[in-house]
């Protein structure tokens, strides 16, 4: 998509017709591309990713939003779908007696992220070449490789948003690079990936030894692994542990449109203690260089923290235009779609705990019995009731205070957030953020999400 004056100004042109007959207009163009390639012991694959080019207009009658979608940006095109929209709004019933969209203060601006090595300035045959040598590298690491795996994926994006003040352009680029073992010897079979996503390109695509090493060991760790006795243990969480219980506890539960539909548990908790005094969230798309981060969210509302919990007090909700008009919430930058044919929706971004005053040492000195939980899988909540389910590849055995090099596989935590969040003790004083997640909401729209934290001490009930 050529973000030039010409497409600004038609946007702008259909902003201000709509809104000769509205009470709030906007809209929003994006273009989406890049490419995939993933190396296996016997095949090799390179795709590019499916390119998406369109404009999403957004009117407010007073009462509802309405929108159209169009994947031909023509002046022709974009203004009947913008008379079809009012229309629609006609026929809805249009009022100015109702609540207010405020469409933010005057600005015009640009950004972009920074990208060193552009991926289209490389041919296949060099790219090719460099992710071959990974592959060879991760796949001599255990004789009982059964297949290796290295991905390598690049997305860029651009978006325009216009309303009657603002005109927002962003032009966001991503990288990522994963590796994963498969083993297997006379009794099972296991695997393990590991990797990194982050703003930027090529530069962010290769993977070094120590990542492919430390991966290759810990899948080991899991052929000899039994499965650990159930019940209530002393546990640490790693960062990528404490990240995933961050995304299930504080994802869905405290997205304000969910407190619409009266689905989820979050809103009766605002303003009350939900957390040990120690904790604190955050979710934030500003923070620089993390693969979920974006300037504006699709609503045009620029990126900024919210904070989430307060010194163990429930204190915001991740909100789009929507949410925070009708439940009267301040607006976060969380307005975000998958693309332009699909809704907006309040959405996580980078979501995180913040950092304590402990050590790792620290935390494992006074305990004489417990696991150190790493290598997460998946989970789930029920936003709803407020129950939550972590899976994860291993639990490190801990006794009396020390890493015994044994570990437990799989690891599954069950509770509520409430229980499991007020057990924290000890918090790490270093912040670790993984960018390989995605999120799927509404029928199952797909948005780029990053999560962490410190290494967390708790007590959880284990399976």
């Amino acid at each position: 998509m050529n973000i030039d004056r010409n497409l600004g100004s038609l946007l702008s042109d259909c902003v201000f017709e709509m809104e000769r007959q509205v009470p709030y207009a906007a809209a929003l163009a994006m273009e989406r591309d890049g490419e995939r390639f993933v190396l296996r012991n016997k095949s090799r694959i390179v795709e590019e990713v499916e390119p998406a080019k369109g404009a999403v207009f957004t009117v407010f009658t007073g009462k509802v939003f309405l929108e159209a979608s169009v994947n031909d940006l023509t002046a022709k095109s974009m203004k009947d779908a913008c008379r079809r929209l009012v229309e629609a709004a006609r026929y809805e019933g249009i009022r100015y007696d109702g609540p207010e969209v405020d469409p933010g203060p005057s600005l015009k601006e640009r950004f972009a992220t920074t990208v060193e090595i552009r991926p289209e300035d490389l041919g296949l045959e060099e790219k090719m070449q460099a992710l071959e040598e990974t592959h060879a590298r991760l796949n001599a690491l255990d004789p009982n490789t059964a297949d290796a795996v290295i991905q390598y994926g690049h997305v860029a994006v651009k978006e325009l948003f216009v309303n009657r003040t603002k005109s927002l352009e962003q032009s966001l680029s991503r990288t990522q690079a994963v590796a994963l073992l498969i083993l297997r010897d006379e009794n099972r079979s296991v695997s393990l990936h590991a990797g990194h996503c982050r703003q930027g390109g090529w530069e962010h695509a290769s993977m070094d030894d120590s990542e492919l090493t430390s991966l290759a060991e810990d899948c080991r760790l899991q052929l000899g692994a039994e499965r650990l006795d159930p019940g209530f243990h002393d546990v640490i969480f790693s960062p990528e542990f404490a990240g995933i219980f961050a995304h299930e506890a504080f994802g869905h539960g405290m997205e304000a449109d969910m407190f619409l539909k009266k689905r989820a548990m979050g809103e009766a908790y605002m303003g009350k203690e939900t957390a040990s005094p120690l904790v604190d969230m955050f979710d934030d798309p500003s923070l620089p260089g993390q693969a979920a981060s974006y300037f504006f969210d699709h609503e045009g509302c620029l990126s900024a923290p919210t904070r989430l919990i307060n010194k163990g007090v429930l204190c915001g909700a991740l909100t789009d235009l929507n949410s925070a008009l009708r439940l009267n919430l301040p607006r976060t930058a969380n307005g975000r779609r998958e693309s332009y044919e699909r809704k907006v929706y309040a959405r996580m971004s980078n979501t995180f705990f913040g950092t304590g005053n402990d050590t790792l040492a620290n935390m494992l000195s006074d305990i004489e019995e417990g696991y150190l939980l790493d290598r997460p899988s998946n989970g789930m909540e029920d936003p709803k009731g407020w129950g939550i389910q972590l899976e994860g590849y291993l639990a490190r055995e801990i006794r009396h205070g020390k890493l015994t090099g044994r570990v437990k596989s799989p690891v599954i935590v069950t509770g509520t957030v409430p229980d499991l969040l007020k057990s924290i003790t000890m918090v790490g004083d270093r912040i670790e953020i993984s960018g390989l997640g995605m999120c799927g909401k509404g029928h199952k729209e797909w948005v780029k999400v990053t999560d962490g934290g410190p290494y967390l001490r708790l007590r959880a009930r284990l399976g």
